[in-house]
């Protein structure tokens, strides 16, 4: 039988944890009950919703930007615009220029050996000579 509506189980669906439910549910009240809590924002969603900037702090108010999943930050991170400016270039310099020695990337870019503890892409002169150093 149902948990909710008492009517005979063809098909047994478990209830969500959240859903404080003892039993299974027929198909038609599993659906009623996804939708429901599907609608409403969870305790977490509503605590977590942010309005100040990520990096410097400042209040967003209208202008929200949402940081790109290349920078490595937490997913749905908003920044205010001149935080974005800044990370946007910073990203561009750090995928064009190499690492070490500043130098515009060509085609061909090398990504350093973990044990170096360098961010970014090295060119092959750069690569070439910390490899060596390493011999």
């Amino acid at each position: 039988m149902c948990a909710l509506c008492g009517r005979e189980l063809k098909h047994k669906y478990k209830p969500k944890d959240e859903w404080q439910i003892e039993g299974y549910l027929c198909s038609d009240c599993h659906i009623e009950k996804m939708k429901e809590f599907a609608s409403r924002p969870s305790q977490q969603q509503k605590q977590e919703e942010p309005d100040h900037c990520a990096v410097c702090k400042a209040e967003l108010g209208d202008v929200a930007v949402k940081a790109r999943w290349q920078w490595e930050m937490e997913p749905g991170t908003l920044l205010c615009q001149p935080c974005f400016n800044k990370k946007e270039a910073e990203y561009t310099k750090r995928l064009n220029f190499c690492a070490t020695c500043g130098a515009k990337m060509g085609f061909i870019r090398y990504n350093p050996k973990p044990a170096w503890k360098i961010k970014g892409q090295m060119c092959r002169k750069c690569w070439d000579a910390r490899n060596s150093q390493g011999k």
